[in-house]
């Protein structure tokens, strides 16, 4: 660096010009931004809880679902009139029970996977930001707290700057 007011070379640490005595002009402070593994950390605290008591909520929903297709649907074809085509109602019955069936099997094991993403996660695993953003692809379409929580796990995981973040704090553990 050279003096601006005489041109003389200065020094490295030099505050002022040996030969005129002017500042030295001081080197731009590039801001750094927070540690991306520090602020990843807290979040991946939240992002575990969050997934796990998403999960168990959602299991219960399932298996709520089930019951519902086992005491419920029969009470209600009660209510129908006699003269009503019995086929029919049967078969459409048939219907919400596959349905409601489809439904437990879909809960259980998609809940399955939330309990799996948030225990990776408090953990710090090395699979967990990869099965967190898979299970958040998988909840996109849970409206709303799916919704809500994939947006939250894709906003924090799914950035480039994650994965060396994530692989980072995953090694601090392991280590």
């Amino acid at each position: 660096m050279y003096c601006q007011q005489c041109g003389a070379q200065l020094d490295g640490g030099a505050g002022f010009c040996v030969r005129c005595g002017t500042p030295a002009p001081s080197r731009p402070v590039i801001p750094s931004g927070p540690d991306p593994a520090a602020v990843l950390k807290n979040h991946l605290h939240v992002l575990g809880i969050l997934w796990l008591v998403y999960s168990i909520f959602h299991i219960i929903t399932g298996a709520w679902s089930l019951v519902f297709s086992h005491y419920f649907l029969p009470t209600v074809a009660q209510f129908f009139p006699q003269n009503v085509n019995q086929d029919a109602m049967l078969h459409l019955f048939g219907l919400f029970r596959v349905f409601y069936a489809y439904t437990f099997i879909y809960s259980v094991a998609t809940g399955a996977l939330g309990l799996w993403t948030g225990w990776a996660l408090l953990r710090r695993e090395r699979n967990g930001r990869i099965l967190a953003l898979v299970a958040a692809f998988f909840s996109l379409l849970s409206i709303p707290f799916g919704t809500a929580l994939a947006a939250y796990t894709l906003v924090i995981l799914l950035p480039e700057r994650s994965g060396p973040a994530y692989e980072q704090l995953s090694q601090a553990v392991t280590l």
